[in-house]
């Protein structure tokens, strides 16, 4: 009988080079780490500081739209925790106009109306988060309320300065205060979670460019059938490495509320954990227990900014959690999943990857994530 560490390691260095240049793995099962494994290369193109570069355990990757859970959907679970927004309020005023009769649970569950994304990044110059919500409040709703679940940015860049207007502070700083501080996240100078600020235009070097693994080559060579849209924007840029993938949140100027984070799998762990295992300073338990029920609208699968697995298995965790569990995935080729009834006790799976390096049009990942998971769950 096939060793299943050797089997999900055989998996992860099999994907190497068709999924993605490079990744990290982590699996956590009831206090344990049961894998916590570096494969592949940071980079494969020439010219990219990294390329051929072994990853590391403690690779930096651009987390997408974990971002929505980690720091967002985090915070919100908090401010409702401490009283400071309540599940039931109504979107403010100008947002609302997107997502007439709202709230924030809505916003959460992806069901207010808000369409799924739009290129504000082509009409907006940077950095100009307020650019981009004014043109949010001019988007027409997609669809009525809470007669469908339709995954949606629009809502969590509002979300993310909802919190701000409610807190009285920037979002980076509620994230390093409410969440890093608090779990001991910000050990200095490189830190496993945090937001890369943009100012200048095009951005200057980061720091510890050296840690953090290369998304996208901004190169037209790339695409003899035609450049993307977003060229026009990121030409300048010549590679994202250590500043945003996400165009919107690169307009936005690098911290919103659907992307910009970074991490290490070793971060992602230690937010997920806090969730499981109610480590949280100020979280309640009864409501992070109402942040991982199902929605109530058809067919959805989403939670309060969390996901669900599909009932058919067609989801990114496949069949191998329950239906308990709770996750979501990042567009650059990360993923989270949460498994809080899995035998043998509460599971976490963490893919950390750059799928998008060296262009954003492989979806591989999208085939290879529910046999990650089902190989991950085998471990124990």
């Amino acid at each position: 009988m096939t060793d299943p560490r050797q089997a999900l390691f055989d998996l992860l260095e099999t994907a190497v080079g068709e999924v993605f240049p490079g990744c990290v793995a982590l699996v956590w099962r009831d206090g344990a780490t049961l894998y916590h494994e570096a494969h592949g290369t940071v980079a494969t193109h020439r010219w990219i500081p990294g390329e051929g570069k072994p990853v590391e355990r403690d690779q930096i990757y651009d987390l997408a739209s974990l971002t929505k859970i980690l720091c967002t959907t985090t915070l919100a679970a908090l401010a409702v925790s401490e009283g400071v927004l309540e599940l039931d309020a109504p979107v403010p005023e100008p947002w609302c106009a997107g997502c007439p009769g709202a709230t924030l649970a809505d916003l959460l569950e992806h069901c207010s109306g808000y369409a799924a994304h739009r290129e504000y990044f082509n009409e907006v110059e940077p950095y100009s988060a307020e650019g981009i919500l004014e043109r949010i409040v001019a988007t027409e709703p997609a669809y009525p309320l809470r007669s469908k679940a339709v995954y949606s940015d629009l809502g969590f860049m509002v979300l993310g300065r909802w919190l701000e207007q409610a807190y009285g502070r920037e979002l980076e700083v509620l994230f390093t205060d409410k969440v890093m501080l608090a779990l001991g996240l910000d050990d200095k100078p490189i830190p496993h979670l945090g937001f890369y600020p943009l100012h200048g235009y095009p951005p200057k070097p980061r720091p510890h460019r050296d840690r953090i693994a290369p998304t996208e080559i901004y190169d037209e060579a790339l695409h003899p059938g035609g450049v993307p849209s977003h060229f026009e924007l990121r030409k300048n840029s010549g590679v994202a490495h250590g500043f945003v993938h996400d165009d919107n949140a690169f307009v936005w100027g690098g911290v919103a509320g659907h992307a910009g984070l970074f991490g290490t799998a070793h971060g992602v762990l230690e937010v997920a954990r806090a969730w499981v295992q109610m480590l949280l300073p100020g979280l309640l338990p009864a409501v992070r227990d109402r942040f991982w029920q199902p929605s109530t609208v058809e067919a959805s699968t989403r939670r309060l900014g969390w996901d669900g697995p599909s009932p058919d298995g067609s989801g990114t965790a496949g069949r191998a959690v329950t239906a308990s569990a709770v996750g979501h995935t990042g567009y650059t080729g990360t993923s989270l999943w949460v498994d809080p009834a899995a035998e043998g006790g509460p599971t976490i799976c963490i893919l950390l990857s750059n799928r998008v390096h060296p262009v954003r049009t492989n979806e591989a990942i999208r085939a290879f994530r529910p046999r990650f998971h089902e190989a991950a769950v085998r471990l124990s």
